[in-house]
């Protein structure tokens, strides 16, 4: 459910879903997403749009985006068990940083060692997993989720890195929602396969 520096399509193919593409999700998502574990689905419909969210930030400080539906989230999820949403998301140029967390207080990029974990107020591991604003940029977005109803909260913490008093902090959004169709693909048609993002942290084996 979550891509960096995605290399699935190559550059004759398109880079986001269209109509008529597949998908297969693992079967290692939870049985709340049921609607969507082990399945495979067809792109019957599909549409682009944009979305930019820009703060304002304290040299060493950080602000917490949740992509959620939930109450104080930006409200970003489908709100439909036959939509998927494939969101590319870009970083203007600056002195930040990004880090993704699913649930709110797990990371997603860390190490096996019980300690080795990002940690903003830590000099050397504030640095551990991150991803900087050139690394997916607006023009050339690396960083891509993909995101269903129900899905728990995904948190992306914008840090600020020292240098600066201050610093304008700009993602850029490109979601493309997808109507999902059941069926099962055609024979020499391989699916855009999507894992949960717990198999993505733990390095577990791939449930298909």
């Amino acid at each position: 459910m979550l891509e960096f520096r995605p290399t699935e399509f190559p550059t004759t193919r398109p880079r986001v879903l269209l109509v008529n593409h597949w998908v297969q999700f693992s079967k290692g998502f939870p049985d709340g997403l049921d609607f969507v574990k082990g399945k495979s689905f067809s792109i019957a419909a599909q549409q682009q749009d944009s979305y930019e969210l820009s703060f304002t930030i304290k040299e060493g400080c950080y602000y917490d985006i949740n992509l959620s539906n939930e109450g104080a989230g930006e409200k970003l999820y489908p709100n439909d068990s036959m939509h998927l949403y494939e969101m590319l998301i870009g970083l203007k140029g600056g002195n930040y940083y990004l880090l993704p967390y699913f649930p709110a207080n797990y990371p997603i990029y860390q190490l096996d060692f019980a300690t080795m974990v990002p940690l903003v107020s830590d000099s050397k591991k504030k640095y551990l997993g991150i991803i900087k604003p050139y690394e997916s940029p607006p023009d050339n977005q690396q960083l891509r989720l993909y995101l269903v109803h129900k899905l728990t909260p995904i948190i992306l913490r914008v840090c600020v890195d020292e240098g600066v008093a201050y610093e304008k902090c700009t993602l850029e959004f490109l979601i493309n929602r997808c109507l999902l169709k059941n069926g099962t693909p055609p024979a020499g048609v391989t699916p855009k396969f999507i894992e949960y993002l717990d198999e993505i942290k733990n390095l577990a084996p791939v449930g298909v």
